[in-house]
């Protein structure tokens, strides 16, 4: 299955939005992970001291199927749903390490 880096990028002043939606996207994300599909997953805080001060976006690594199965997947994301997300990129990743 080919790997995927999503790049997201945050609306301005969403942070309470992003917030109350944490809950639903970290669900997702658990599901990924318990199935061995999730390499890695965060957000990109402004300050990482302080969450109310908001968040550039956040960048996952991911492996799917294809890439109309990762649109299909990002299309019910709850940050995008939420109008948290102003754009999403996605790029193909060839992953080299950690090997396994």
């Amino acid at each position: 299955m080919p790997f995927f880096v999503v790049s997201c990028t945050d609306h301005e002043g969403t942070v309470e939005k992003r917030l109350a939606a944490r809950p639903a996207h970290v669900e997702r994300l658990q599901k990924l992970d318990d199935e061995g599909r999730l390499i890695v997953a965060g957000a990109m805080p402004k300050d990482p001291s302080n969450p109310q001060a908001g968040f550039y976006g956040s960048t996952i690594i991911v492996e799917f199927d294809s890439r109309e199965a990762l649109d299909a997947w990002l299309a019910e994301e709850p940050f995008l749903k939420e109008g948290v997300y102003s754009h999403i990129d996605v790029k193909p990743f060839n992953k080299a390490f950690p090997k396994g």
